[in-house]
């Protein structure tokens, strides 16, 4: 696509449209009714702009003859119907990112190995700042200083030659905002080894990886770590996993609430223990049935993007289920709340040799696009010696693609493990309303007791 000067002038028709200082960085005291302005003013900035320069957009609006000016608050926002993962996932980068735009040029993000969708994310050269600010001033809540030293147990992608380089290595080059990368693919003892030479002031990484780790502390030979405080997200986090987390490293436990589709959604609230929305960087609506929750009630997750204008998300489908909390939460920051969130659960593989395979081993085989033609897929392991993979396709696979799949995560499972690979026309989601994208018939962190008793369950963590 030639580059005639409409890169930035799409991108940012108006001021303010990226980047506010005078907003985004809210005092926790500033008064709500100036976060539901700001939202608000934000929103209609947004829709105007999808309106004019996205094709899906202008596409749906007409279908259902609206136009942007029918949608001047939040609570308008009902009359657009809603959008799935499933309705942008094949569609061409073309109607779904802003005109003018060239789809090299931006940042792409999959999300591929967590969710079991393939879905590739674009996002402006400018949008990492909003977000980013967004996420630090959850951190600096919860009480992560610029100075301190954070270790994060998390999956570690091979590094892209061709990726823009993010402004944090230059921040951690004069000592700040340093944090330090832990394989979470790692034994546990490796991981508990690293982490204890890192030293961190602050640990972090998936639940269900924490989780594993305060075991083999409990379980295993001594480590020196001695975090401040821990704060764990992408996954399903129980009370008996919060517990054992923080008994095993004598520190609290804090939750974030994050997606790569919209940054920092939520994070626990330091007094009451529900989950501060950010307002200002998105419209959370919790959706039950055809009508908004009340307060106390669960539904799905229905989300739309504030800061991302290169590739809007508007009224999207997360897939994730929260409880509604109040408007206003009771500690006296200007954020509505939400509870109890039903989100992603990943269980660990036990192998016939007594080692435990992290599912993102399997699924890492779908991440950056080497299998397009998958549209969902899930792992089950029915017994210790024998898998099933599920994949929905997108047409008819050729049988090659399927022998290449099979071969290929046959190997990461072992030649003692038998794997079926399946294609089925859908795969049904959890009685809780999520999908799994990992389920162990063996060993497994999540049961029907411990959601219906209240788990904390976070979204995909960026990170």
């Amino acid at each position: 696509m030639p580059d005639d000067g409409s890169f930035l002038r799409t991108l940012i028709p108006r001021r303010g449209q990226i980047f506010d200082p005078r907003t985004l960085w809210f005092h926790p005291r500033r008064p709500r009714e100036d976060v539901v302005a700001y939202r608000n003013r934000r929103l209609r900035l947004l829709l105007e702009h999808a309106y004019e320069n996205v094709t899906y957009y202008r596409k749906l609006f007409d279908r259902e003859g609206l136009k942007p000016r029918d949608i001047r608050t939040v609570e308008d926002l009902r009359l657009i119907p809603v959008t799935g993962k499933g309705d942008l996932q094949f569609l061409p980068a073309g109607d779904v990112i802003a005109k003018g735009l060239d789809p090299g040029r931006l940042r792409r993000s999959r999300t591929s190995g967590v969710t079991g969708e393939p879905f590739t994310i674009y996002r402006g050269p400018f949008e990492w700042l909003p977000h980013g600010l967004l996420r630090r001033r959850a951190v600096r809540y919860l009480g992560l200083g610029v100075r301190d030293v954070t270790a994060n147990v998390t999956w570690v992608r091979p590094i892209n030659p061709g990726a823009k380089r993010s402004f944090r290595p230059n921040l951690q080059s004069i000592g700040l905002c340093r944090q330090i990368k832990v394989d979470c693919m790692q034994s546990p003892g490796d991981i508990l080894s690293r982490v204890a030479d890192i030293s961190p002031d602050v640990l972090t990484g998936y639940a269900g990886t924490v989780s594993l780790l305060a075991q083999a502390m409990e379980e295993g030979p001594p480590h020196d770590i001695h975090p401040r405080f821990i704060m764990v997200g992408a996954e399903v986090l129980t009370r008996a996993m919060r517990r054992r987390i923080e008994r095993a490293f004598s520190a609290p436990v804090y939750n974030l609430y994050c997606s790569h589709e919209f940054g920092m959604i939520a994070w626990e609230c330091l007094k009451t223990g529900e989950m501060h929305t950010g307002d200002d960087g998105m419209v959370l609506e919790v959706q039950r049935g055809d009508r908004p929750a009340a307060e106390g009630e669960q539904g799905e997750v229905i989300a739309t993007n504030l800061h991302s204008f290169a590739m809007p998300l508007i009224r999207y489908r997360s897939g994730d289920l929260v409880t509604r909390g109040s408007e206003t939460c009771a500690c006296g920051e200007p954020f509505s709340t939400i509870r109890d969130i039903r989100g992603r659960m990943i269980d660990y593989f036990p192998l016939p040799d007594g080692s435990l395979l992290h599912p993102y081993e399997i699924v890492s085989r779908m991440e950056g696009g080497s299998e397009p033609w998958i549209r969902q897929y899930q792992i089950i392991q029915e017994k210790v010696e024998r898998f099933v993979l599920m994949v929905v396709p997108e047409g008819s696979p050729p049988a090659e693609k399927l022998d290449r799949l099979k071969e290929d995560v046959g190997k990461r499972l072992g030649e003692e493990v038998e794997l079926e690979v399946m294609v089925v026309p859908r795969i049904e989601r959890e009685p809780h309303g999520k999908f799994r994208v990992s389920r162990s018939l063996i060993r497994t962190n999540y049961t029907d007791m411990d959601l219906k008793a209240g788990g904390d369950v976070f979204g995909a963590s960026q990170d």
